[in-house]
Formats: structure tokens, sequence, C-alpha cells
């Protein structure tokens, strides 16, 4: 009798767990737990984008049209700052892609510089995917000292500004194929504030803030929880019009 109660008690224990493991995975808790339990420990897979064909051929039409240009201002960043186009203001080039991170951004400017590109104020908007890429913290720092050094002494630019990444929904926030989770943005925007620091570096938050509620992105500015919908992209478009006139009043 005592063993089949113990049976009994084991099958439905399993039965328990399993449910729990199966609502978790659904929901998405289980694969941010494990995520978030690795991040600090294991050099998970990361940005592949730079060996697609699509990115590539995108990389080449920017060169195609900017080799041998001196350009006024240079926007650099993933598919939140690619979505407003080339719609920055005279003398601009924005050369964001969707899905672009710290590491795909250093092959970027590997084919920029080839072409002879060069840029007099650089606005760089990256560390929103490098979250979601599990980027670990020392590779994204020094993939970010190379960026600034790279665009400084091969691109020609005096003045760069950094943004900080951007949050989600609360609600995209936890589905990391999504987005990443808010505290692990929370930790890239610290991580882009160390460097911002450290290389002397103006850092723009103000105008972009409108975006977000604490930390978050409103909903009715979103397309999808990440992307920014009409409304969206207006405040941030002006946002960043907003940053070079202000350099340029300075200078």
């Amino acid at each position: 009798m005592k063993n089949m109660v113990a049976f009994v008690s084991i099958v439905l224990n399993i039965i328990l767990l399993s449910a729990i493991f199966l609502y978790a995975g659904n929901r998405g808790y289980l694969g941010r737990g494990l995520v978030m339990a690795n991040v600090n420990y294991l050099e998970l897979p990361t940005d592949t984008l730079s060996s697609q064909s699509g990115w590539q051929d995108e990389v080449k039409y920017q060169v195609a049209v900017t080799q041998n240009k001196q350009i006024r201002t240079c926007f650099f960043g993933d598919s939140i700052t690619s979505m407003l186009g080339n719609t920055l203001g005279n003398d601009s080039f924005n050369f964001a892609i969707g899905g672009m991170s710290a590491i795909s951004q250093l092959e970027q400017l590997k084919l920029l510089t080839a072409a002879n590109i060069r840029c007099d104020l650089a606005i760089i908007a990256l560390g929103t995917n490098d979250a979601i890429y599990r980027t670990m913290d020392e590779q994204f720092l020094k993939n970010m000292r190379q960026i600034i050094a790279t665009i400084k002494k091969n691109m020609g630019a005096e003045q760069v500004v950094l943004l900080t990444a951007f949050y989600s929904t609360v609600e995209a926030s936890h589905d990391v194929s999504v987005a990443a989770p808010i505290p692990r943005v929370d930790r890239f925007n610290q991580l882009i504030r160390q460097v911002a620091a450290a290389q002397k570096l103006p850092i723009y938050e103000a105008g972009v803030q409108r975006l977000f509620e604490g930390k978050a992105l409103k909903a009715n500015l979103t397309s999808d929880g990440v992307h920014l919908n009409l409304d969206g992209k207006k405040i941030y478009r002006e946002a960043l019009l907003k940053i070079v006139a202000d350099l340029d009043e300075k200078n």
C-alpha cells in the first residue's frame, strides 16, 4: 500500500512539474530564465548578420552612393533608426540596417572605410540588438571602443554622439525571441554610458525619452512592441534632428 501511495505521488509530481514547465515554456519564462542564468558565463552565438546576402547587398548599395564622399552627418544603428530612411536633414546619410549590433557594425565600417567615406558628425544608436544577441559585457565595451576609434580615425569624424539602447514594451520584453528583458537593456545602457564617460562623448537621452514611459516603450508608439509606428518615427526623427541642430549651434 505504501509503495502504491509513493508511486502515485511521484506520478502526480511529474505531471505537475510537466505542466509548470509547459506553461513556462509557452510564456517564454523558461527561456528567459536560462538565458539570464547563462548570460554572464557562456560565450553564446551572437550576430551573424554580415554573412547574410541581404545585409551585404544593402551595404554595397550604401557604398555605391556614398563612395569618396564627405558627409556632414552619418547615422549608424539598427532597424529602429533604419526605418527613418534618409529623411534626417541635408548632407546626411543613414547607414543603419535592421538587425545591426556592435558586431555587425564593425563589419560594416570595414567596407565603408575601404570606400573612403568620411563623416563630420556620427550619431550611433546601438545596443538594442546586442542585448538580444546576448553579447558579453566586455565584448560590447571593446566593440564600442573600436567603433568609435574607427569612425574618428578612418572616417574623420570630429564629433561622435551616442544614444542609449531602446526599450520595448513590457509585454514584448517578456518574450526573448522578440526583445531583450528590460533589466538586460538596462545593463547595456549602463555600458553605453560607461563608454561615453570614458571617451568623453555626449550621450543624448532627453529627446528620445518621449518614446518611453519609465523603462518601457509606449504601446501607442509601436507597431509590434519593438519597432516604432508613424507617430513614434516622427518623435524619434525630431529628436535626431534636434541633436544635429544643437551641435551645429554650438559649433
